[in-house]
């Protein structure tokens, strides 16, 4: 990953170097990735997670810059089936994969930012489709991803973030309330399927003042997002 700021006019370099560590994903995957189990008391058990955590860091660190550079080095518009090396959809596969069982505290900057390159990147590549008022029947596949995506958005949100003293606002909970309005605009925007838009403003009302949540999307001319964080 040094190779990032010891070359860094070389992004498309790195990138591949990411995109070789794909193999051992795959095991990793394969053998120690599952849900968390349900303990007698309710609690979620990520003790499997913990035992192997040294291999999370190292798996959430190599996603988190592959994605990041990728949003600035591919087309949003690409097949998703594409084999491509550089591919922002592959590399989703992956995220989407990998961190199916970790709890939500775990790398909570990192993870939202992967999130929200992701939302944007649905919102930007399905939005131009969805421009004419035409009555859909039910949301469309890539909506499903979107809305596990939003999922796992709230749940980090909500233990990494608290409500906001007086005066003050929740603005990773703001974006996060527009993310989906974005995504159900994108997928139509049909009165028939606002349902869930509604739940998603109420569950967000422990997070942030109901004044604060507001309806507008946002969309942006680009799924690059500047972090300040490095390597």
């Amino acid at each position: 990953m040094s190779h990032e700021r010891l070359y860094p006019s070389e992004l498309h370099h790195a990138l591949r170097i990411y995109h070789s560590a794909i193999p051992l994903l795959t095991i990793i995957v394969s053998d120690f990735t599952s849900p968390p189990s349900t303990q007698g008391t309710g609690k979620l058990d990520f003790t499997p997670f913990y035992q192997l955590y040294e291999v999370w860091r190292w798996v959430e660190g190599l996603l988190w810059r592959a994605v990041i550079l990728s949003s600035r080095l591919c087309e949003v518009h690409e097949n998703e089936a594409s084999d491509a090396t550089e591919s922002l959809w592959k590399w989703f596969g992956h995220y989407v994969k990998c961190s199916a069982g970790w709890p939500a505290k775990f790398r909570t900057a990192h993870r939202s930012a992967v999130i929200s390159i992701y939302l944007r990147a649905f919102v930007l590549r399905h939005r131009v489709l969805s421009e004419s008022p035409v009555s859909i029947p039910k949301p469309p596949a890539w909506v499903h991803e979107a809305r596990a995506l939003c999922a796992d958005y709230r749940m980090i949100l909500s233990s990494s973030t608290n409500f906001p003293r007086a005066g003050e606002h929740n603005v990773k909970v703001e974006e996060f309330v527009d993310f989906c309005v974005a995504v159900w605009e994108a997928a139509g925007g049909m009165g028939e399927h606002a349902g869930w838009i509604i739940d998603v403003r109420l569950q967000s009302t422990s997070l942030s003042p109901v004044t604060s949540l507001g309806s507008d999307s946002l969309v942006g001319d680009s799924i690059y997002i500047q972090f300040s964080s490095g390597v």
